[in-house]
């Protein structure tokens, strides 16, 4: 696999920001040397999962309507946190907030990056 990048980047400008978004317009080189465009969005918090497990092996979902999908979701509990704060103490804060469940171990099963065609 090669880990170098294949993209050039020529222009970058950011077309619009608020306080958890920034989306960015790229004009590009592509992998194989045209001349195209990319779109990016940055997230400012990162996005923070917790799928609980309790002693008869349940575990909690939470449904909210989401105005992007324009329809009611069931999801575990989620949130965003700071940066620069310990992703387990918002883990601890969106669960709580969003259930009313404390739990009393924690696991991290796994980071990844979602979206990743257009978010970083």
């Amino acid at each position: 696999m090669k880990e170098e990048n294949p993209w050039k980047k020529l222009k970058s400008n950011t077309v619009y920001e608020n306080p958890w978004i920034r989306v960015d317009n790229h004009d590009v080189l592509n992998p194989a040397g045209n001349p195209g465009i990319y779109g990016t969005v940055h997230f400012k918090h990162l996005a923070i999962g917790v799928i609980t497990l309790d002693k008869g092996k349940n575990t909690h979902l939470v449904g909210q309507y989401r105005f992007p999908l324009e329809r009611y979701s069931w999801e575990i509990p989620e949130g965003g946190g700071k940066i620069d704060i310990d992703p387990l103490l918002t883990a601890q804060r969106e669960l709580l907030e969003e259930t009313g469940i404390k739990a009393k171990s924690w696991k991290e099963l796994i980071r990844l990056n979602t979206s990743n065609s257009v978010t970083d």
